[in-house]
């Protein structure tokens, strides 16, 4: 069990709760249920990045665990845009605890049963698995979800229009996400976020010696075929 800093919740209730997700945010609902969240997305019109969460339901009522503080608040601000004349009540908590397992499989606002680690485990777990921590790894209104690898785990292809859905499916269908996150073992300390690592990429979260950067998908290919030389890391897996 991991304490997971800086988290907060949306709580939406209301008869048309169901409706008024789905057609906004980039999951599927009918997938949701109280065990193993199901993560989603709220982009822009433009298909790009503004919020991620991990979404259950108790009854009638969805929770949207999401990053914390502000953001929180944000992100129930940009839902209530679009809450016209929907039967939905949204309400939030930005100071939330919330406890995990390493790989995600398992999210609650409660203790559960299994010894406290600390939050580097699972942000070593998230990191090698090439998985983005909200706004640590994203450009807010910039980044698309192809770039944060999130294009085939939080989004439904299948449901039926979102926000921003035409440009997903664009991209995902004609395969045109040129950049993504990629995991990488640095022999020193990583740089710091943001960080321009000239043709490599730019720098993004990092936890120990390993972290992500926004590379070149070819970029990563010529990494993974031994032509660029002198490189400060080595891709996870290699």
């Amino acid at each position: 069990m991991i304490i997971l800093p800086q988290r907060g919740v949306v709580t939406l209730t209301g008869k048309d709760s169901f409706s008024f997700l789905q057609n906004i945010i980039t999951a599927n609902i009918n997938n949701v249920g109280s065990a193993r969240p199901l993560r989603g997305c709220l982009l822009s019109p433009q298909g790009k990045f503004l919020h991620d969460f991990f979404i259950t339901r108790e009854g009638d009522t969805y929770f949207l665990e999401c990053e914390g503080g502000p953001r929180t608040d944000d992100l129930a601000k940009r839902l209530s845009l679009y809450k016209l004349r929907a039967n939905v009540i949204i309400s939030t908590n930005p100071d939330l605890t919330v406890y995990a397992d390493k790989d995600n499989n398992k999210r609650a606002f409660v203790p559960f049963d299994e010894a406290e680690e600390p939050f580097e485990v699972w942000d070593e777990s998230r990191i090698r698995q090439g998985l983005p921590d909200g706004s640590r790894d994203a450009e807010i209104g910039v980044s698309t979800l192809a770039e944060l690898n999130l294009d085939d785990i939080a989004v439904s292809y299948t449901k039926g229009c979102y926000i921003g859905q035409e440009i997903v499916a664009r991209m995902h269908n004609r395969n045109l996400g040129k950049k993504h996150l990629v995991p990488v073992l640095f022999e020193v300390t990583p740089p710091s976020a943001g960080t321009i690592m000239e043709e490599l990429g730019i720098m993004r979260s990092s936890c120990g010696n390993i972290g992500l950067i926004l590379m070149n998908r070819d970029t990563e290919e010529q990494l993974q075929q031994g032509l660029i030389k002198n490189a400060p890391f080595r891709l996870l897996g290699l």
